[in-house]
């Protein structure tokens, strides 16, 4: 029985964009991640289209160039995956989505989950479900599988809830904190314009596990390590520790090989211009790499000289996490 609607349309509804700043691909095997919402959102809205089946997907973000069209069968996969968790069914009456919003899609900018989330939220609105935020949560967990094969969880929880975040998946089961730190974080996000395929670098990285399972083990051991003493160091407000302990994480990802030449000569020319720490963030081979300054005043230094100097900065956005609040530009 196909659930009925209580209304013909939506209002918008949002998920946050995030950035891991430790995390990748170790979360997926069983290790703590730390990530920061920002504050730019996925926005998405429903109209009922009666007597016309099927979902049709209008996608007006400001995505980097051939971002969309490369996501676009993991979209429709997504979305599915959302419609059947919720049992809703458009055999009969079907969905128009439209999805916008300031978030600039990108790998590693945490895009597809905002986008589901969001989903998610409007579903809840269209058909009176009255869903939690934890079950809008779990419902983007199962959409991500759209998109990413195998999920760690992380990033539909920190599009669900904002701020930053402690997080680690047990027992088949989110468990995330919010994690009190004492000084403000200022970021500087560069994206190279290159989308990779999460589904398939998890996969390369499993394959690295399953060839090589005691290098594997090493390197989880030291990332364990890595992120403990950033959690240490967040909460006491020591930041040059937090930057050092970014370029440690970089590091053990270029070992998983998940970095490329594009975010080698980003991170380098972070490091070279100010930066306190620089590293990739999320998927690797491509998407983004996130550095963190010590003031506006260098942040805004940072940007210029990316600018002038590295070539494979394609985009460059300015985001602060202040302590108690929801992240800020």
């Amino acid at each position: 029985m196909p659930r009925a609607v209580k209304q013909q349309t939506t209002g918008k509804h949002t998920g946050y964009g995030k950035v891991i700043l430790f995390g990748e691909h170790f979360v997926v095997h069983g290790s703590e991640a730390i990530v920061a919402g920002i504050s730019q959102y996925t926005e998405c809205s429903l109209e009922l289209t009666k007597g016309k089946p099927g979902v049709e997907v209008i996608d007006n973000r400001p995505a980097v160039p051939g971002y969309i069209k490369e996501k676009r069968a993991e979209q429709e996969k997504a979305h599915q995956l959302v419609l059947d968790h919720l049992k809703i069914d458009t055999k009969t009456d079907g969905l128009r989505i439209t999805i916008g919003g300031p978030l600039v899609p990108s790998s590693g900018i945490g895009a597809s989950a905002s986008d589901v989330v969001a989903l998610s939220r409007a579903l809840s609105e269209l058909y009176g479900l009255n869903l939690t935020e934890e079950q809008v949560n779990n419902s983007a967990f199962v959409g991500e599988g759209g998109y990413h094969g195998t999920p760690s969880g992380v990033d539909n929880t920190a599009a669900t809830f904002g701020g930053l975040i402690s997080y680690i998946r047990k027992d088949g089961r989110s468990v995330f904190r919010k994690i009190k730190f004492s000084k403000t974080l200022y970021l500087v996000v560069i994206g190279t314009g290159i989308t990779a395929s999460t589904t398939k670098v998890v996969g390369d990285v499993r394959k690295l596990k399953e060839d090589n399972p005691k290098k594997f083990a090493q390197l989880v051991t030291k990332y364990n390590t890595v992120v403990e003493e950033a959690m240490i160091a967040l909460q006491d407000g020591d930041l040059h520790a937090v930057g050092r302990l970014m370029n440690e994480c970089h590091k053990l990802c270029v070992e998983l090989t998940i970095s490329c030449d594009e975010l080698e000569s980003i991170v380098n020319c972070c490091r070279e211009n100010g930066a306190l720490g620089a590293k990739l963030s999320g998927t690797g081979r491509g998407g983004i790499a996130v550095a963190l300054v010590s003031s506006t005043q260098q942040r805004d230094r940072l940007v210029e000289a990316l600018q002038k100097n590295c070539k494979e900065a394609k985009f460059i956005w300015k985001y602060s996490v202040t302590p108690a609040k929801k992240p800020s530009l």
